[in-house]
Parts: C-alpha cells; sequence; structure tokens
C-alpha cells in the first residue's frame, strides 16, 4: 500500500438481498470465495473476478459492491481470499483516524494520543506489508486467476475489478497471458478504482497496450498517494502511444477522474459524505458499464 488512506473508511450496513442477488461462499481453487450471483443473469457465461483492497473477503463493503456488480451486469461476480496471510484488520481503520486527527500543538494529551495511536498502527500496517504487499503477493495471485481462466466454459470472458490493493492486481494481470508463455490474454476486460503502489506510467500504458485489454481506471482526484498529475501524464502517454482509445488500432481505454474523492472512496466512502458517496455510485456504474460492454 502507498498512503494512509489505504487503511482508512467506514464499514457499511449490509442488507442481504436488497439488490437482487443473495451472495454465498465456496471453495474455488483452494481458496474461500464469496460468490455473487444475479437473480437475472445475462445471456453471459463470463465471470468478474472482484480483487479487494487490503481488507480483503470478510470486509462487509467488498460483498456489497460485488452484490451490486453481480446486479448490474447479470454476471457471476467471484471476491476470492487472496491475500497472504490475511486481510487487514477493519480496526486499522479506527486507529488511522487517529493518526490523521488534527490536534493542535498545545493539546499534549492529543499528541500523546496520536504517538500512541501511531505505533499501534504500525503494528498492523508492518506486518501487513512484508507478508501481502501487492508486488510481492502478484505471483500467487497470477497463479490462482489462471486456474479460473482455465476452468471457464470455452468462450467465457473474463473481467477483473481491483481496489486499492487489488488494483495493482488487476492492472498487472491485464499484461499476462492466460497460459505461461501463450499469446491468448487472460484478462478480457479490467476495471480498478483508486489502484495502490503502481509506477505510471509504464504500468497503466503496458496494461493497455500488451494485450489490448479494455482498460477503465476510476480515480480520486485528492488521493495521497497517486497524484493526480501522474494520472494525467499517464492518460497523455497513453494518446501519444495507442491513440484516444476509442479503439483506434484495437486499443480501448477510460480514465475518469472523481473529484472531491480521496483514496477508497469506491469501497469506503462515508454514507454521509455526499461528494464521496455519489463518487463511489458513480465509479460502480462505470464499472458495471464497462463490464456490460466489453464481457
Amino acid at each position: 500500500m502507498s498512503c494512509p488512506d489505504c487503511f482508512r473508511g467506514t464499514i457499511h450496513n449490509h442488507d442481504p438481498g436488497v439488490e437482487g442477488v443473495n451472495g454465498h461462499e465456496e471453495t474455488v481453487h483452494g481458496k474461500r470465495t464469496y460468490i455473487a450471483t444475479p437473480t437475472l443473469p445475462a445471456d453471459s457465461q463470463s465471470t468478474v473476478l472482484f480483487i479487494t483492497d487490503a481488507f480483503g473477503i470478510d470486509f462487509v463493503n467488498n460483498k456489497i459492491l460485488a452484490d451490486k456488480y453481480a446486479a448490474g451486469t447479470g454476471l457471476r461476480v467471484l471476491l476470492p481470499d487472496l491475500i497472504p496471510g490475511g486481510a487487514m484488520s477493519t480496526f486499522a481503520m479506527e486507529l488511522m483516524d487517529q493518526v490523521m486527527e488534527p490536534v493542535s500543538w498545545w493539546n499534549i494529551w492529543g499528541q500523546l494520543k496520536r504517538i500512541g495511536a501511531v505505533f499501534r498502527a504500525i503494528g498492523y500496517v508492518a506486518p501487513f506489508m512484508i507478508r501481502s504487499g501487492p508486488a510481492k503477493s502478484y505471483p500467487s495471485v497470477l497463479q490462482w486467476t489462471r486456474k479460473l481462466k482455465a476452468d471457464m466454459p470455452a468462450g467465457a470472458k473474463l473481467g477483473v475489478a481491483g481496489f486499492c490493493w487489488g488494483g495493482y492486481q488487476s492492472t498487472n494481470l491485464s499484461k499476462e497471458p492466460a497460459i505461461e508463455g501463450g499469446s491468448v490474454r487472460l484478462v478480457d476486460a479490467q476495471f480498478c478504482a483508486h489502484p495502490s503502489a503502481l509506477a505510471l506510467p509504464d504500468m497503466i500504458v503496458d496494461a493497455v497496450k500488451t494485450f489490448k485489454v479494455p482498460y477503465s481506471l476510476a480515480q480520486a482526484d485528492l488521493d495521497f498517494g497517486l497524484p493526480t498529475k501522474k494520472v494525467h501524464e499517464t492518460e497523455a502517454k497513453l494518446r501519444q502511444e495507442v491513440g484516444d482509445g476509442q479503439g483506434e488500432g484495437g486499443y480501448v481505454y477510460e480514465i475518469k477522474i472523481l473529484k472531491g474523492c480521496h483514496h477508497g472512496f469506491a469501497v469506503r466512502a462515508k454514507p454521509g459524505d455526499t461528494v464521496e458517496s455519489k463518487g463511489a455510485d458513480d465509479a460502480k456504474d462505470q464499472a458495471i458499464e464497462w463490464f456490460k460492454k466489453h464481457l
């Protein structure tokens, strides 16, 4: 992860069935997996792989969003437990709020509480990064995704949606063949929101160019870890190398920057924050329309 906002946010309420789906868990290729299946399926055998943020499969917000993707696309959505060593505890959100909360310099007690929160937060974040950093985890994610693709029906397409930690994974999966050394792409459509740990512009440019995977990004303009300037530079390089993303040469991409939003907004926006809640809805709609178009 690359910024404090990777571990901040709000836990949402989940009312099963509201979106027209009822998720359940199964073991898929050795991984515990939440499966969201629409009651009104599309005329397609395609699947969306949902790769979570650092909070993983048990974080209810991720399940809520997977349900919404299934309902909106009519496709099966798989949310597997892919984080080596386990997900980040949601208690880290409370600690990071304490760390980031403004405290007057003369408020000695407040400063001491913040220092204590810093050390406690390090106790969560440091072990997670050592065992489960995005780049370190990628080989196992790639291996599992290839198993998933190989097990899909003939002609079925695989979409992938990634968030924060998962955005690193989904972006890099876009440049992979379905089998090592092969010429057929692994992923048929990619969407990510506020990805973490990407080296821009190269990682996104490579994701678009290597197999011409349709690539969609929803980015927060106030993202602490991925500055808007770098995203603009990435879009400029894409335009220079492959065109405007509208299909010229077979290259399709879109980059949307959500104003007033911070890193994590697509999954962990505060329900009472009208700007970020709208941003989360816009990102959800962006992903749904992308997958409906390309899967």
